[in-house]
């Protein structure tokens, strides 16, 4: 257990009800039989999977985010 090696392949944020940040966490991966790279073949797949889930999952929020102020710009205005 002394020689294991993880790497951080992202975060995940934590969020209060009000939707303001309350703490970041991040995500760790076990490697082993490390290639010149520093991971496996299949960390490498699964850091790459993660990647893509949590760019979408990021997008989404923004995108929520960015309407929700037009949202309310909109009713401010009237």
């Amino acid at each position: 257990m002394a020689n294991e090696t993880f790497v951080k392949v992202a975060y995940i944020g934590l969020q209060k009800q009000d939707g303001s940040l309350m703490l970041n966490v991040p995500l760790y991966v076990k490697a082993s039989e490390l290639n010149k790279s520093g991971m496996t073949e299949t960390q490498e797949k699964t850091i790459s999977r993660i990647t893509e889930i949590m760019i979408k999952r990021y997008e989404k929020q923004l995108t929520d985010y960015f309407l929700s102020l037009k949202e309310k710009s909109k009713k401010e205005e009237l």
